[in-house]
């Protein structure tokens, strides 16, 4: 009030009224100066206000809404992080930033993608996001972030479409969960299930199996390739009497009961018919195949094929006619040129969106003939880059149909290369875009449209006449408007200075006025002549003469701009925080201090069966949760309701059919605004499908494993450096060394008789390079100086990577037979010197 007796106006001043109840009232005041009117001179203060009780306490409200979701999401003990429409990052919580090293303030604004997805995902990960951008989310992405330390987190991602108040997509925001160790170890068990299945279906030996009714269950490529039938037509069959000659088949039947009842047999000679009626000679150990639990499921048996081998293969044809599939019924337009510009891929997506069918378009010039002219020299000029190898993301381009409409299309135009890298043409995937286009060319026109302009009364003051003409403009309305009274005075009110999408409701607010029907605190915009937009809090009031006869209204406002500014913003960042709880593509779910639930969001929902009303309320723990994992379930929130939280906790929940879904949690602590504990959210992921499929494979290895430890054929392996890796049980009951004596040992200096150690280790050092050997007869010395002779096929052993990490050596003994070999030679040797050099005549016909 002093300053505004000083001549100094005050505008937009909120103070709060105790009125005779003793409740309080906020206002929204200005303070004009009142000067007299003959020399100017200070005599008074007018104030004119609104009341803006309700208002203040919704933003207050709203405001704690806003401020406890913002501080959800940056303590949430999973990573969440979220991009624009231009792909650049707006969200980057803490959790993210300490997995990442890349603190918020070095993430904020930088491109996604390109900054922190490693190079060969950049592609899938931004068609994930164009997806998502365009409405269509994806869950249990698996993305790989690359640190700022240069190291690789993988994270499991729900990608899902952020939105604003209008419902319009403004971003994604993807809710994580720090899978790294899990990955890595499940890596790792996948090559060894991947490398010891590669061994068997690859190995250059024949193996096969059967069941414990004889039927055949294991087939591997050598066996398909010396008998003629694949592993489709041998599965299932009963070996005996579908493979085996009939002079042999009673004989075989015996050896695979024997062994079905764990008794194994060594170099049994079999002879197999193969589909061209051909028999093949089969040198078999019969091995007793057991499960985890050593039960007796069936037979395998290892072989060397001691009479011819071939193979055969293929399935390149199939991977391309599926990849051409894909491009084809792709749901989204995907063209192509070659390197003179002219169509070579046409889809079908696109042939709907353009109407020109791939006949239509092929070997066409694809800018001369589908794009509109004035963006012909700017595309050509983005396909001329891609044809060097600079690929454009993002290009907007103008297709015209063969009903000469604009398509709107939004490319990314990527360099086409043939198997020698050579570029021979550009492919573009597009998303059609012309809905959103239109919809942003027309606000854009309107927005042109509406100029005119109100700025800064200190106490806009405006009225009309019974016609609707403006007879009233004081100077702050002028101010506010830009337009001054001469430019106002006798303008129709509505149509000249109120924006279109408003000027019925205004209309219908005046025509009640100038009925005595006077409206209060009625929001009202006003378009600038800057093209603005200030919001005014408008009392409307009948103006009457001194007959009380209606001949106007008059309108006193409040510029409220900032106040309406901020609430918008204040609704629609709670609007979009809660509705990314409720439409998150992970789980989340939460609870209250007393273990009940009151967070419980579509996806929970979707995954247990549970409605959000069958939830609120009912204890977590007791209601869902199976029975023998409750109590440490009870622990975790017990500890998260004392502040600790938990990550990448596996919890299994009970649905309402009773069946077990496996979620990975983080377990984060929920605070309100004074940062008092008041319960505990669960962010989560999906992983039922991960778990069932870890179990399996883990429990794959574990039989290969002992697959290979058991067999009844000596199998042995080296590294690359020829250092032992691989000792099987029979190799040790064989030359008398343990796995332990042998592990890490030179395999030819330490075990090979000197003789022969330079030809077995060129043998080795072939197979390193990738070329293997078959029926090789190597002689072991063993612990006890004895020598063993084995027929050994030498097989390159390759990790998932297919690189070369050493040798799989799987043999026969063959001591027995060899020492035989080596007496007759030595018996014919002795008989033939007898005959040369006997003292009597010995002559033959």
């Amino acid at each position: 009030i002093d300053r505004a007796l000083e001549g100094n106006d005050i505008s937009n001043c909120t103070f709060q009224f105790a009125n005779r109840s003793g409740d309080i009232k906020h206002l929204l005041t200005n303070f004009t100066c009142r000067r007299d009117f003959e020399d100017s001179k200070t005599v008074g203060v007018l104030a004119v206000g609104q009341d803006v009780t309700e208002t203040t306490q919704h933003d207050r409200a709203a405001a704690s809404v806003a401020n406890e979701l913002r501080q959800l999401i940056d303590t949430a003990n999973a990573p969440i992080f979220g991009i624009d429409v231009f792909g650049k990052v707006n969200e980057w919580n803490e959790k993210t930033a300490e997995i990442t090293g890349y603190s918020k303030e070095e993430a904020l604004g930088k491109h996604l993608s390109s900054t922190f997805i490693v190079n060969n995902l950049r592609d899938s990960v931004q068609s994930v996001l164009d997806n998502a951008l365009g409405g269509q989310e994806t869950s249990n992405y698996e993305l790989e972030f690359r640190t700022k330390s240069g190291e690789i987190r993988y994270l499991l991602v729900n990608a899902t479409t952020r939105r604003d108040i209008d419902n319009a997509i403004v971003g994604v925001v993807g809710v994580a969960q720090d899978v790294t160790e899990s990955t890595q170890n499940d890596r790792a068990v996948a090559t060894i299930a991947n490398e010891l299945r590669q061994f068997i279906d690859k190995a250059n030996a024949p193996i096969f199996g059967i069941d414990i009714h004889g039927n055949v269950n294991e087939w591997n490529d050598r066996t398909a390739e010396i008998t003629g039938f694949n592993s489709d037509e041998a599965m299932g069959k009963p070996l005996v009497s579908t493979f085996i000659v009939p002079k042999l088949r009673s004989s075989v039947q015996n050896v695979l009961d024997l062994a079905l009842q764990g008794n194994e047999s060594s170099n049994y000679e079999l002879e197999f018919t193969t589909k061209g009626n051909e028999i093949r000679y089969l040198l078999v150990n019969a091995s007793t195949r057991r499960d985890a639990e050593n039960n007796v499921v069936g037979v395998v048996g290892v072989a060397q094929d001691v009479t011819e081998s071939s193979k055969n293969d293929r399935a390149v044809a199939a991977m391309a006619h599926e990849l051409r599939q894909l491009v084809d019924t792709a749901n989204a337009p995907i063209f192509g040129i070659d390197v003179d510009g002219n169509v070579n891929e046409w889809n079908n997506k696109t042939a709907e969106i353009t109407g020109f069918t791939k006949e239509d378009a092929l070997n066409k010039p694809l800018v001369s003939t589908f794009i509109v002219p004035s963006l012909r020299r700017s595309v050509q000029e983005v396909l001329d880059r891609a044809l060097k190898g600079i690929e454009t993301s993002n290009y907007e381009l103008e297709f015209e149909t063969k009903k000469k409409e604009i398509r709107y299309l939004l490319v990314n135009a990527t360099t086409r290369r043939d198997a020698e890298f050579n570029i021979i043409g550009v492919v573009g995937v597009a998303q059609d875009v012309t809905e959103s286009t239109k919809n942003d060319r027309a606000m854009s026109a309107m927005a042109r449209e509406l100029r005119q302009l109100v700025d800064t009364a200190n106490a806009p003051i405006f009225g009309i006449d019974v016609n609707g003409e403006v007879n009233e403009w004081n100077d702050k309305t002028a101010e506010i408007t830009g337009y001054s009274r001469d430019e106002a005075v006798g303008y129709h009110l509505v149509e000249t200075f109120i924006v279109p999408s408003l000027r019925q409701s205004v209309q219908e607010v005046l025509d009640n006025a100038l009925n005595g029907t006077e409206a209060s605190n009625y929001e009202l915009e006003f378009r600038t002549q800057s093209d603005e937009v200030r919001y005014l809090l408008v009392n409307a009031t009948t103006r009457r003469d001194a007959e009380y006869n209606i001949i106007g209204v008059v309108g006193v406002a409040q510029d409220v701009t900032e106040a309406v500014k901020h609430d918008r913003a204040v609704a629609a960042m709670a609007n979009e925080l809660r509705q990314l709880i409720n439409n998150a593509n992970a789980p989340i779910f939460g609870i209250d201090i007393h273990g009940n639930v009151n967070e419980w969001n579509d996806k929970t929902a979707e995954i247990t069966g549970y409605s959000k009303q069958d939830a609120i309320g009912a204890p977590l723990v007791n209601t869902f949760i199976v029975q023998s994992l409750r109590h440490s379930v009870q622990e975790i929130m017990d500890s998260a309701l004392e502040g600790r939280e938990t990550s990448n906790y596996e919890l299994e929940f009970q649905t309402k059919t009773n069946e077990v879904r496996y979620l990975l949690v983080n377990a984060t602590t929920r605070r309100d605004v004074e940062n008092k504990i008041v319960g505990v959210v669960g962010v989560a992921q999906d992983v039922t499908e991960a778990a069932q499929h870890d179990r399996a494979v883990a429990a794959m290895a574990h039989e290969l494993r002992q697959l290979v430890d058991t067999a009844n054929a000596p199998i042995f392996g080296i590294d690359v450096d020829g250092n032992v890796n691989e000792w099987n049980n029979k190799t040790a009951e064989i030359t008398g060394f343990t796995k332990e004596d042998a592990l890490n040992k030179p395999l030819v200096s330490t075990f090979i008789v000197p003789s022969l150690r330079r030809s077995v280790q060129e043998v080795l050092d072939r197979a390193l390079k990738g070329i293997e050997t078959s029926n090789y007869e190597l002689e072991f010395e063993t612990k006890k100086k004895e020598i063993r002779y084995l027929l050994v096929n030498a097989t390159t052993r390759r990790d998932a990577e297919f690189n070369i990490i050493g040798v799989v050596g799987v043999a026969q003994d063959v001591t027995e037979s060899t020492k035989n070999d080596r007496a007759m030679s030595a018996m014919a040797r002795e008989l033939r010197q007898l005959v040369d050099t006997a003292n009597a005549p010995i002559f033959g016909i």
